[in-house]
């Protein structure tokens, strides 16, 4: 039997945009019917929202002895303050949740046989990738950017200034929807060829090393920071402060590198994701 194509030469393109958007919509659908996905969003964004409480309390009342005001720091010194230090946990703790959350993605399809059935389409395991992508960078930014408002939101009825809305959603732009972009794409390039339990860890590990730089600290220092070190001194600016980095320094110049570097990261990983799929269905067809 000859299988006939569903959509005509002319129409490739758009018949690859079309399994793009089913794909895209199937992956935002399974991931949102998932309760496990809003417990754990729950969790993190009242961790999230406790310490930015934290904060909101203590800097809107600061005592005359404060670092703050012997610095003389001013109110949008103070609301930068306020966005760095929530974003900063923001990206460092959702992007992990996201990496954990899309790990298995992968390995579902394969047991499903949803894998072979997609390479079987005119357009080929291209738009099962991209759609796969998208659809769980989706999933996880929607519920992430409603933690940003509501941490802004709780700290304006504190008595900070309504602006925190468009810094906080200034923060989320800049700083974690590149490095959630990363992150998504090299949690699903790793599991493509490592097993799940693996990529679990070593990503939880990876990430807060990253982020934090738990052990060795020069690699919280490195371009691909995904937490806004080099990009809230310059968009966000405050008085100097001294990094446990003497030699750490940032620029226009050096924030648009780090944001460039993580997009650049996600883009890569999808690629590499396609061959090592690709690669894995040459071998068993060659077996």
């Amino acid at each position: 039997m000859i299988a006939l194509p569903r959509v005509a030469p002319g129409d490739r393109l758009i018949g690859f945009a079309w399994q793009i958007w089913a794909m895209l919509r199937a992956e935002i659908a399974m991931q949102w019917r998932r309760w496990g996905l809003w417990v754990t969003f729950a969790c993190v964004s009242g961790l999230l929202i406790l310490l930015t409480v934290q904060s909101a309390v203590f800097l809107h009342q600061l005592p005359p002895t404060s670092l703050y005001v012997r610095q003389h720091y001013t109110a949008e010194d103070l609301d930068n303050l306020m966005t760095s230090a929530t974003g900063m946990y923001g990206a460092m703790f959702f992007g992990v949740v996201a990496a954990l959350l899309v790990v298995d993605r992968l390995g579902r399809d394969q047991r499903l046989g949803m894998t072979e059935l997609q390479r079987a389409t005119p357009q080929g395991p291209a738009s099962y990738i991209l759609g796969k992508f998208l659809g769980n960078y989706i999933a996880m930014l929607v519920p992430t950017l409603l933690a940003y408002l509501l941490c802004a939101l709780i700290s304006v009825l504190l008595g900070w200034s309504p602006a925190l809305f468009s810094k906080f959603l200034l923060a989320f732009l800049l700083v974690f929807v590149p490095a959630s972009l990363a992150t998504v794409g090299l949690a699903l390039l790793l599991a493509s060829f490592l097993p799940v339990r693996v990529v679990q860890v070593v990503f939880f590990l990876l990430w807060f090393e990253f982020n934090i730089g738990a052990g060795w600290h020069g690699l919280v220092f490195t371009i691909f920071n995904p937490s806004g070190l080099y990009v809230y001194p310059v968009f966000f600016p405050m008085p100097p402060q001294q990094y446990a980095e003497p030699n750490f320094h940032t620029s226009m110049h050096l924030a648009q590198l780090n944001i460039a570097v993580l997009l650049l990261t996600a883009i890569v990983a999808v690629v590499l994701t396609y061959i090592s799929l690709a690669f894995q269905q040459w071998r068993k067809e060659e077996a």
